[in-house]
């Protein structure tokens, strides 16, 4: 399946066509994987017991929900790791206290220092952007962040549809009886929301590496110095800042691979001054286009 399939219109505007290739499936949702684990160790046995369904209802929260009906073929991989640590019974329910960890295992990490649900014999969880259940609540606002995230990628803040949903269900749940972490959730949101820079920076990674990638060189190197441009962006607002640290730790050698074989060496320059914490990494890139400069001047 084709992913997407780019053109570009430079050097005013990068506009990026993409061409959807539907297959008529029954997975129609946006995520493909959801691997999750749980550490119960806090807990006692019988309380252990009361999660058995859970992880699997998890699971299908992500595989089965549609969560956008354009994009439906995006087989995403998730990972979930959450920590017990505690419970209380309530009634007929069990009130659980948790600490989570949600991932793309590339360049999302989320962690989630605590938050606390509800767990009744005939519970399940679906997703509703109206309606306030604390954990469903919880699963579909880290999914929404991920999900937005990815279609930032597809074109440019094209992910705001989701990262708005975040923001909707985290003001709800703040106003709840189970608000709690959900003043830090809301203001996780704010702060990917206001780092337009870093949006920007995951569209014209992407797409350079397509670009690349498809042998569209002179427009390759525009997406490069569109890249370059949201970094600059990016640090004149913020000194250091953690998701796009995150982002870099994770595409920087491949973004710097890609300057050495189109022989960039001032962008290579400026990328060390940008991202500092990997300049050792982009002097390497850049020495190896000096090297093989100074051999084709031997032979």
């Amino acid at each position: 399946m084709l992913r997407k399939l780019i053109k570009i219109s430079l050097p005013i505007k990068i506009v990026k066509c993409i061409i959807v290739v539907l297959f008529f499936s029954e997975l129609n949702a946006q995520f493909k994987e959801a691997n999750i684990t749980f550490d119960d160790r806090l807990l006692r046995d019988d309380e252990k017991s009361s999660l058995f369904n859970l992880k699997n209802s998890m699971q299908k929260f992500y595989i089965d929900t549609v969560w956008n009906d354009e994009y439906r073929d995006l087989e995403l991989k998730l990972n979930i790791q959450v920590i017990f640590e505690g419970n209380a019974n309530t009634g007929s329910s069990e009130s659980f206290l948790i600490q989570s960890l949600f991932s793309n295992n590339m360049d999302l990490h989320f962690f989630d220092k605590g938050s606390q649900f509800s767990l009744s014999q005939n519970s399940s969880l679906y997703y509703d952007s109206v309606y306030y259940d604390p954990l469903s609540s919880l699963l579909g606002f880290y999914g929404n962040i991920i999900l937005g995230a990815e279609l930032d990628t597809w074109s440019s803040l094209g992910g705001s549809q989701h990262y708005e949903k975040a923001r909707s269900i985290a003001v709800r749940a703040s106003a709840s009886n189970f608000s709690r972490g959900w003043e830090q959730r809301l203001l996780l949101i704010n702060i990917l929301t206001d780092n337009v820079g870093l949006r920007k920076l995951r569209f014209s990674t992407y797409l350079s590496y397509e670009l690349f990638e498809n042998g569209n060189i002179d427009e390759c190197i525009l997406a490069l110095d569109e890249l370059i441009k949201n970094l600059d962006e990016i640090f004149n607002n913020y000194s250091q800042e953690n998701y796009t640290n995150m982002f870099m730790k994770y595409h920087g050698s491949k973004i710097g691979e890609i300057m050495e074989k189109l022989g960039q060496k001032e962008m290579l320059l400026e990328l060390q001054d940008l991202d500092s914490q990997r300049s050792n990494i982009y002097k390497e890139f850049y020495s190896n286009i000096s090297l093989k400069y100074f051999l084709r001047l031997k032979k």
